[in-house]
């Protein structure tokens, strides 16, 4: 099921040059990855496109929710120019297959964080 709201449609109509797509893992009740869907208007505000909890994180479970998203657009010519995503592999590969032409970015957070656990390592800090 993806969740999506009248007034959600109207503004993601109105303000889709950017989509940003991230997935959280075994926060809920049931441990079922959830997929939130956010855009931003021309004031700088977000607002909540879709949502939707998947069983699994398969190709096919985003390719679905990729699809029904799509089919929220009056025209085809709406259709966002750029994606971020957190780095969500099946993502990406769900991407790929549905919308090839598009522009993927990654979030700032999940870069920062990433290269912080990875240079830690290599970064020693001076003793006392």
């Amino acid at each position: 099921m993806l969740w999506v709201l009248p007034d959600s449609i109207k503004l993601l109509n109105s303000f889709s040059i950017v989509l940003i797509f991230y997935t959280t893992y075994k926060t809920n009740k049931y441990h079922l990855p959830l997929l939130k869907i956010v855009s931003i208007t021309s004031t700088n505000m977000t607002f909540v496109v879709a949502s939707t909890y998947f069983n699994s994180e398969r190709t096919n479970n985003f390719e679905w929710a990729l699809s029904k998203m799509k089919g929220l657009f009056v025209k085809d010519d709406v259709l966002s120019q750029l994606i971020v995503t957190d780095m969500d592999l099946v993502l990406m590969n769900a991407f790929e297959t549905l919308f090839p032409s598009l522009t993927n970015l990654l979030c700032l957070f999940y870069i920062t964080k990433n290269v912080n656990a990875k240079c830690k390592i290599h970064v020693y800090k001076d003793e006392e």
